[in-house]
């Protein structure tokens, strides 16, 4: 690694602290999404109110799980209150005939949600005039009503509340608690068997940011002195955004500046992997196609008997050439000028025993010779290329030179 690499590496890595460090000191905006739960400390999650619960009640106790599983109970302790709070509850058929058991056996429970449906709905023949998909509004105020009153004076709310309020209700086993500025009723308890509900259609104000807000907090206390000095159970299953696996990776990507930083790191890591690659890898080295030198070897000594004049000598090597690869192609033990090599040569070829009689001792004559024209030299040199093309045919064929 040069000086120059070092340095951009250390600057760099400057850089990424000097972001991280920037991004951290700038002040994180807040989460407004309602979550309802005892893990979010954020305005609308609960953790504060759940905190707070162990002040007016001798037990709390959270539970998550499908409520005919973790609700329902011989009661080995006596009655418990349980609070429900979401933005909307709608139990199944099965939950409400647990759910309504359990009332009637004793228990008191609160549910406050924006939008309460279904069966448990109409077994209390409740109905919510409900405003899910219109214009928040920017304030509402609620104030207890009854003789006598839970709690004097008027609370106000703003941002995100909704409008919603129960249109419907049996009025023979209900009791309104509390109304909205237009005379809505917004929390209702409503009788059944030996317990009771207590339904509250704005649970928004059921959360941390509401408990600390002026005298807000006074409004949920007087919610929850309708409930008796019962062990409370809390449920943590129905809720809009349930608690997920917490892991350090998860946390680090939750914080703006960590996040950034993580991904600036491995942003880094893969740049550095990629130079280090390219610097790695030497360049392929070109590799000439091998010489032929036999070939080379042939032209050069070719070229030599021909500038010497020297005919005969070599029409003698072409001719032990030609010896050499009638031997191989026609496997012959030996190459000679007699009978048997001309017979052997004639069933080889298809020519006639006379002829090829006569091609050998063409070649025998030559080959003790002494002396040997141009002229003769080239006319052996077609007669051997035309008799080696009778013969490959046959045998095994040989390169060409």
């Amino acid at each position: 690694m040069t000086r120059s690499e070092k340095r951009l590496l250390w600057g760099l890595g400057l850089l990424m602290l000097v972001l991280s460090l920037l991004e951290a000191s700038v002040p994180g905006s807040v989460d407004w999404s309602p979550s309802f739960s005892r893990e979010h400390s954020k305005p609308y999650g609960s953790k504060l109110v759940y905190e707070r619960l162990r002040d007016l009640f001798p037990e709390v106790r959270s539970v998550s799980g499908p409520l005919e599983e973790v609700h329902l109970q011989d009661h080995p302790d006596g009655a418990v209150n349980r609070i429900f709070l979401n933005a909307w509850i709608r139990p199944d058929v099965v939950e409400t005939e647990h759910l309504l058991w359990l009332v009637e056996q004793g228990d008191r429970v609160l549910i406050a949600a924006e939008n309460l449906s279904g069966p448990l709905a109409d077994s209390l023949g409740v109905e919510m005039d409900l405003r899910m998909t219109g214009p928040l509004v920017d304030t509402i105020d609620i104030r207890f009503v009854g003789d006598p009153r839970i709690a004097q004076g008027t609370f106000r709310y703003a941002r995100g509340f909704r409008p919603n309020y129960f249109s419907a209700y049996d009025k023979e086993r209900s009791r309104v608690l509390a109304v909205d500025g237009a005379a809505k009723p917004v929390l209702l308890e409503v009788s059944h068997g030996a317990g009771r509900f207590v339904l509250c259609s704005t649970p928004l104000a059921i959360t941390n940011h509401n408990l600390l807000k002026a005298n807000n907090g006074t409004y949920l206390a007087g919610v929850l002195s309708v409930l008796p000095p019962w062990p409370v159970v809390w449920d943590e299953q129905h809720k809009v955004a349930r608690a997920e696996a917490s892991t350090p990776l998860r946390w680090l990507l939750s914080q703006s500046a960590l996040r950034w930083a993580w991904f600036l790191g491995l942003g880094l890591l893969v740049l550095h992997i990629l130079v280090h690659v390219r610097r790695q890898q030497r360049a392929i080295p070109v590799v000439q196609a091998p010489r032929n030198a036999t070939r080379e070897l042939v032209h050069t000594m070719g070229r030599l008997h021909w500038y010497k004049g020297d005919h005969a000598d070599l029409a003698r090597r072409m001719i032990a050439h030609f010896k050499e690869e009638v031997r191989q192609a026609t496997y012959l033990r030996t190459f000679g000028y007699d009978n048997a090599t001309t017979s052997h040569l004639a069933a080889k070829t298809g020519l006639d025993r006379a002829e090829v009689a006569q091609r050998l001792h063409t070649l025998e004559r030559i080959e003790h010779t002494a002396h040997l024209s141009e002229h003769e030299l080239l006319k052996l040199s077609n007669e051997l290329h035309a008799f080696s093309q009778l013969i490959r045919p046959h045998g095994t064929a040989t390169p060409s030179r």
